[in-house]
């Protein structure tokens, strides 16, 4: 049975943001497929984020990213090369702001590189929005907690990116925010 946490905030935050065109995946504690993952230890929903890879990144509308291409894109976003969390994340905000250069085609604009988009900023219809709830993350290795995993109430996610993390607390919760 749902207690008051899911039913004043977590669901009426994810009914709202459905209303505003977000889908809305169940998160499962016990398979990560449910969420588009191979294993707990993947945070972006790669499947998600290739398909929409190659929707919004067109060439005489029609999409010309090949595996190789997409590969290195996914692995920008997955494998930043940084050591600390504020160093991480500015990088993954310049990866999602600015694009990532890609190897050109040839024949196309002089054979010279392009910029990959990982979120269409003009044409926002273009993404997909998604929340999930229960969305459980293996805690990387030096970080691990007794537990060894954490499990944010939601996550929200443009093409299957995760950019913000949400811990709902009820309002009867005292100390709700350090609780969180």
């Amino acid at each position: 049975m749902a207690g008051p946490e899911y039913t004043d905030v977590e669901k009426p935050f994810i009914d709202q943001l459905v209303g505003q065109g977000w889908e809305f995946l169940a998160g499962s504690v016990d398979d990560p497929a449910v969420t588009h993952r191979e294993s707990f230890a993947q945070v972006v929903m790669e499947p998600l984020l290739r398909e929409r890879l190659r929707a919004i990144n067109l060439r005489d509308g029609k999409p010309w990213l090949n595996e190789a291409r997409l590969d290195q894109a996914v692995s920008a976003i997955t494998r930043l090369p940084a050591s600390k969390v504020l160093e991480a994340n500015r990088l993954a905000t310049e990866l999602l702001l600015g694009g990532l250069p890609v190897e050109g085609l040839e024949g196309w604009d002089g054979g010279r590189g392009q910029n990959l988009r990982f979120i269409d900023w003009e044409t926002p219809a273009n993404n997909v929005f998604t929340v999930v709830n229960q969305f459980k993350v293996k805690c990387p290795p030096g970080h691990d907690a007794w537990k060894g995993h954490v499990i944010p109430d939601l996550v929200l996610f443009v093409n299957g990116i995760p950019l913000v993390v949400v811990e709902c607390k009820s309002r009867t919760v005292p100390e709700g925010i350090s609780d969180a």
